[in-house]
């Protein structure tokens, strides 16, 4: 049977993250690596997950998603993104990975180019290679995490269709500023390229920050879709239920694609979703609050062990870098702060085009507190200590 496998799927690896986990078990370390979200959601939360099961909502729903949900999200996204929408502009997707899916099979073709910032999530990356479409990658540089307005120009090229970005951004954590929107906006709207943006993490941004959605900036929503979840908002990732918004008049091709993949997002859980979305500014504002404390926490403990630490504003990851601990390359590192902070985390490379070690190492902070404080009380105590073991 084996040989009957395409020759992509014979040659599939599980990603960085399902390897870093599985070590991270063995040896019953904090896991810091794969960004599971390994938190309790709040109990509104799953209070309103037994209210949509209890109701009998427990079957096949359209393959657009339940009008509740939609008319929750667009309510939502006026509120908070400032984009004023309706719920035919709304497609409920099974997660945020679901509606990228859709994306792909709706607009790619074979030798189509797709435009990317790097370093990248993996996801992304495979859905689109998946239908044979070709990357240009646009690299993000530390500390700031910027890029060359020239390079994302002459990344775009007649054959290219989408830029795809994370908003904020995973695995760096950047939050990309209005000027910096506006930017790509433009050069995508000259070059007639259709925007992809993942804000899956829009409400974990810094304390101060703004969430600038791309579709709120003026003559961009017809020139965006864009992509989020409740699975990060609300600490619930495994219920998978994600949506994309964008012009009506792509949402139903994209509603095709999504039937044909999977049917409808989970039934009960669009019901309660959509409960959740109508629970007002404040509990989003503690959602801020509560990854806010994490970051700062996290960041802090990573210098204290002798990590350099670039900015980090969004989302629920640190890349940190090791250079100054004396480990000789990604792998090397990996496995090291597992020996010796016994840590789980996942090495930079994995988000990066190129083979060169990308000297980093992702953290995600989005674990329970005693977990985090756990890691982070490691990583101070032994960089306290600045033993031999830990420098070159």
């Amino acid at each position: 049977m084996l040989n009957k496998l395409r020759l992509e799927a014979r040659a599939a690896e599980p990603s960085g993250f399902r390897s870093a986990m599985a070590l991270a078990v063995s040896r019953q370390c904090a896991n810091l690596g794969p960004g599971l979200c390994n938190m309790k959601p709040h109990p509104r939360v799953i209070e309103s997950v037994y209210r949509a099961i209890a109701s009998r909502a427990n079957w096949y729903t359209e393959c657009e998603g339940v009008v509740q949900l939609r008319t929750a999200i667009a309510k939502r996204y006026l509120a908070y993104n400032h984009v004023s929408i309706t719920p035919a502009n709304v497609l409920a997707t099974c997660g945020a990975t679901g509606a990228f899916e859709s994306i792909c099979k709706c607009f790619l073709d074979p030798g189509d180019e797709v435009v990317m910032f790097e370093p990248f999530y993996q996801y992304h990356v495979r859905q689109v290679r998946e239908r044979g479409a070709i990357i240009r990658f646009v690299r993000l540089r530390p500390p700031r995490w910027a890029f060359l307005a020239n390079e994302l120009e002459t990344a775009i090229t007649n054959k290219t269709k989408l830029l795809v970005m994370a908003n904020p951004h995973n695995p760096t954590g950047k939050v990309f500023s209005r000027v910096e929107l506006e930017m790509i906006g433009e050069v995508c709207h000259e070059g007639g390229v259709v925007v992809v943006c993942d804000e899956v993490y829009e409400y974990m941004v810094g304390l101060g920050q703004a969430h600038v959605s791309m579709a709120s900036l003026p003559g961009m929503f017809d020139h965006t879709l864009t992509l989020s979840s409740a699975g990060k908002t609300l600490q619930v990732t495994g219920w998978r239920v994600g949506w994309l918004v964008g012009p009506e008049s792509v949402i139903g091709a994209l509603r095709v694609k999504a039937d044909e993949t999977y049917l409808c997002a989970p039934a009960p859980l669009q019901y309660a979703v959509a409960e959740c979305l109508s629970f007002g500014d404040g509990f989003f504002s503690d959602i801020q609050s509560l990854f806010e404390r994490k970051r700062l926490r996290i960041a802090s403990a990573l210098q204290a062990a002798g990590f350099s630490v670039p900015a980090s504003d969004g989302a629920f990851y640190v890349l940190a870098g090791y250079e100054k601990l004396g480990y000789r390359n990604d792998l090397e590192a990996m496995t090291g702060v597992i020996e010796d902070f016994e840590i789980a985390s996942i090495p930079g490379s994995v988000f990066c085009s190129r083979d060169a070690d990308m000297k980093m190492l992702r953290f995600c902070f989005a674990v329970e507190d005693d977990v985090l404080e756990r890691a982070c009380e490691c990583l101070e105590y032994l960089g306290a200590r600045n033993t031999p073991r830990f420098v070159s």
